[in-house]
């Protein structure tokens, strides 16, 4: 049992503090909060206990850096193990193997030629191993003698079996020959990079999945459009289908891990149009899939929690906001998260990891106004003690809270939506900022998330709309945005704009429309569709010509031109309408000012398609900013990057939407 009592911040002096310097001082309640306080990034991210539960170590981001550090979890200061500023490369991601060494993940931009193309951009991943204090550091996979295989391997940290009671050896897919697109599984030793092979490729299969005794034995194919699960029997043999379909089709079936026997898969299917877990037995010809959770209001994502002591699957790892217990299917696990839910009420409260014996878990738990929160428990004396804040110097007493909404379209489709108001001021005749998500296959949740807390503590209304397309919502509301980028899903934000307006909350003449990745290709649009609509339109990361978008899916050898045909269209004979619908072709319908933000080193969205637009939206006269982030990405991972973001986005919104509301006031026409 867990006591509300007993959460405590008992570790967080020890750690935040030595890392992140002292919170702000105590300002008025309803103060703005400070810009930087919201374009900081957190202080701490992925945070892991060792498997003992002994030692911890996370990503810490101090200033320009990203600091890899571990500590024992009772005393002593975090040592720091290795750092980045984000440009040269970033961190994915890291692991522990052991007690004693960890694997780490790390990104960098780069270029590729591939075939007769002259290059190709590329994101390149790469692992590493290094011990708990920082010594003995390894390259993980890394060429060994006359060896080519890895000469064309963009992707080297693909681990699909951690192997957790070996503490030496993974299993990684990864090519067997140097042309060959399609991974093999090895057996890698993280101390010393000496690989041996497991299981050859097969074609067209880049997915595999192993059983609990580390054998694979589920491969997902892609053929184009064309998605083809196969499996083995436990003991290797007869490779057959289980399921074929088309992608994005509504009867999918995705395997997501086995449990203890080597027969039970779990796998996310559809049920009542939304995403759930169900369990299916491979020795049954039928394939009978077996209900283990559903939502009746959201996708349920498929993030297996295992217990470490038996190996067995207990739940998942991310349930919903206020209802953590309902995610689990064993008792110990159901009972652990409703005594959260009690101590941390009215939150999302994700058990991340537990310890070999099952005494001591980590948790980060986070809700609608409040900012991520670590916390270390013990099931032995029931207590909860935090462990760090993401955002100390954001009071979630200040913060703003969302509203849930439902908005209908005008073809009558349901929009999940979240209005989020200025702390204290009345929802009348507020300036108002539009803010769609990236993806667009991405959902906005209620929970908190700096852009809206940002822009709202200046004195602004903000609406998220999840419109057609986004995810997490069920089958019909992403699969009614296939290929309407441009079309009815910016219709959707267009409809619930102008609901704001005819409700009474927002001011119609004190609009903007501000996103970034997808969400910068509709502020773009946004003000080329309704350019009446909106007084400024700000665009991070932007997708501006669809065309190429495509064009440049076809040019890989992974052949992903299937997958962004289906969702967006296809660059020959969707050219017209993608065309249509790209902003770069129609910067003379925008009468708005745009500020546009591109870094030179984004490989999700090449920075010439924001060049592109800033040079048609100049040639048509109009009014646009252009600010150039050198060697910045797609996700602002430079605190640089971010600061200046943010900054410009303040003075731009005041210049041209003028000040936000103050603590119960209402807006008023510029």
């Amino acid at each position: 049992m867990i006591s509300p009592w007993l959460v405590a911040r008992a570790l967080c002096a020890t750690l935040v503090a030595s890392l992140a310097g002292a919170a702000s001082a105590h300002v008025a309640a309803f103060a703005p909060l400070p810009t930087e306080a919201f374009a900081r990034k957190p202080v701490m991210e992925q945070v892991q206990l060792s498997p003992d539960g002994e030692r911890l170590a996370a990503f810490v981001n101090r200033g320009d850096e990203t600091i890899l550090v571990a500590r024992t979890l009772k005393a002593g200061a975090p040592t720091p193990l290795l750092k980045t500023n984000n440009k040269e490369f970033s961190f994915n991601w890291f692991h522990w193997v052991s007690n004693d060494r960890l694997v780490l993940s790390l990104r960098y931009p780069s270029a590729r030629r591939v075939g007769l193309v002259k290059h190709v951009d590329t994101v390149e991943t790469r692992l590493v191993s290094l011990r708990f204090d920082g010594s003995g550091m390894v390259n993980v996979v890394r060429q060994i003698g006359s060896d080519l295989s890895l000469t064309y391997a963009m992707r080297q940290d693909r681990v699909i079996d951690w192997m957790p009671e070996d503490g030496k050896h993974i299993l990684m897919a990864l090519p067997e020959q140097e042309l060959s697109p399609e991974p093999s599984v090895f057996k890698v030793n993280v101390e010393t990079g000496r690989r041996s092979l497991v299981h050859a490729a097969q074609t067209n299969v880049q997915t595999w999945l192993t059983d609990a005794n580390h054998r694979v034995r589920v491969g997902v194919r892609r053929t184009d459009a064309d998605i083809e699960i196969i499996a083995c029997n436990p003991d290797g043999s007869n490779w057959h289908k289980l399921w074929r379909y088309q992608l994005f089709d509504a009867n999918f079936v995705w395997p997501l891990g086995f449990g203890r026997d080597p027969n039970r898969l779990y796998v996310t299917a559809p049920h009542q149009g939304l995403d759930a877990v169900f369990e299916v037995d491979l020795s049954d010809p039928a394939l009978t899939p077996h209900l283990k959770l559903a939502d009746e209001r959201f996708d349920l994502p498929g993030n297996l929690l295992r217990s470490p002591k038996t190996g067995e699957v207990v739940g998942i790892r991310d349930p919903k906001l206020g209802d953590s217990s309902a995610h689990y299917w064993d008792e110990s696990f159901k009972a652990l998260a409703a005594g959260i839910d009690r101590a941390l009420p009215e939150r999302q409260n994700l058990l991340q990891q537990v310890s070999d014996d099952e005494t001591k878990y980590l948790l980060l738990s986070r809700g609608n106004g409040i900012p991520g929160e670590f916390f270390i428990g013990d099931r032995k004396t029931g207590s909860l003690a935090m462990l760090a804040e993401q955002h100390p110097d954001l009071d979630p007493d200040r913060l703003p809270r969302k509203k849930p909404l439902t908005i209908k379209a005008r073809d009558g489709l349901a929009l999940p939506a979240f209005l989020t108001l200025p702390v204290g001021a009345e929802p009348k005749g507020l300036p108002l900022v539009l803010l769609p998500h990236g993806g667009p296959q991405w959902a906005d949740t209620i929970v908190f998330d700096d852009w809206s807390a940002f822009l709202a503590n200046k004195g602004y209304a903000v609406l998220q709309v999840n419109f057609r397309g986004s995810t997490g919502y069920g089958q019909v509301l992403m699969a009614a945005g296939l290929k309407r980028w441009g079309l009815e899903m910016q219709d959707d934000l267009t409809d619930a704009a102008k609901a704001m307006i005819d409700q009474g909350v927002a001011d119609p003449k004190r609009l903007c429309i501000v996103g970034g990745s997808y969400g910068g290709y509709a502020a773009l649009m946004g003000g080329i569709k309704t350019p009446d609509l909106f007084r400024c339109v700000v665009a991070f990361a932007p997708v501006t010509d669809l065309v190429d978008l495509a064009q440049q899916a076809h040019r890989w050898w992974y052949d992903w031109g299937a997958e962004l045909d289906r969702e967006i269209g296809s660059p020959t004979q969707d050219r017209e309408r993608l065309l249509a619908t790209s902003p770069r072709f129609h910067a003379d319908r925008i009468a708005a000012p745009v500020l546009l933000v591109h870094g030179t080193l984004d490989r999700s969205v090449a920075y010439e398609q924001g060049e592109w637009m800033a040079a048609a939206l100049t040639k048509a006269g109009k009014n646009v900013r252009f600010i150039t982030q050198e060697q910045g990405d797609h996700f602002l991972s430079n605190q640089a990057h971010r600061s200046q973001f943010f900054s410009e986005l303040e003075g731009f919104l005041l210049q041209h939407l003028g000040p936000g509301a103050t603590r119960g006031s209402t807006g008023s026409p510029q």
